[in-house]
């Protein structure tokens, strides 16, 4: 029994200790790591001549070099954590499409967000602080229908979609 209960805690100890690292792991990790990994879970490239950006929420870090774009729904988990992942980098310009795709609340916070003054804040806020959207959704929001179709055009079945810009 006593040899049971030992070896328990020292199982329970190293699973802490696995957890631990990797908590430490991650919170140490560098803005070039960060963007090696976004950039090995991109679906693919995109020739940025081939989207009309200006339906795109624009966001630049630093000089922007590296260019993604990303299609994401304001209610999606995953899309929240590559937002997280994407806020780490320090040398990159990120092109959001809306795409509510989700829920009938998504198309609500999408217009929000899209009828926000200063949508990059409003989309931040959201996806990294769980601000309510101060936009009240009813400026012209053809955008996100826009955004729609071409997501339907590009293929996407789920979000996010994340593409590297052609060089």
């Amino acid at each position: 029994m006593k040899t049971q209960t030992l070896v328990g805690c020292l199982v329970a100890l190293c699973v802490a200790a696995a957890v631990f690292y990797s908590l430490y792991r991650e919170a140490n990790r560098t803005p070039d790591e960060i963007a090696a990994e976004v950039l090995e879970s991109a679906d693919g490239e995109i020739d940025l001549n081939d989207l009309p950006l200006q339906q795109a929420i624009r966001q630049v870090h630093g000089d922007g070099e590296l260019i993604v774009v990303t299609f994401e729904d304001p209610n999606c988990p995953f899309c929240t954590r590559l937002d997280e992942k994407l806020a780490h980098l320090d040398n990159v310009t990120i092109y959001t499409f809306l795409l509510p795709i989700l829920s009938e609340d998504s198309d609500l916070k999408s217009r929000q967000i899209w009828c926000a003054q200063d949508r990059s804040a409003a989309w931040n806020g959201w996806m990294l602080k769980r601000q309510i959207p101060p936009g009240n959704g009813d400026c012209d929001t053809g955008a996100l229908a826009l955004n729609l179709a071409i997501g339907e055009r590009l293929g996407i079945q789920g979000v996010p979609y994340l593409l590297r810009a052609k060089r």
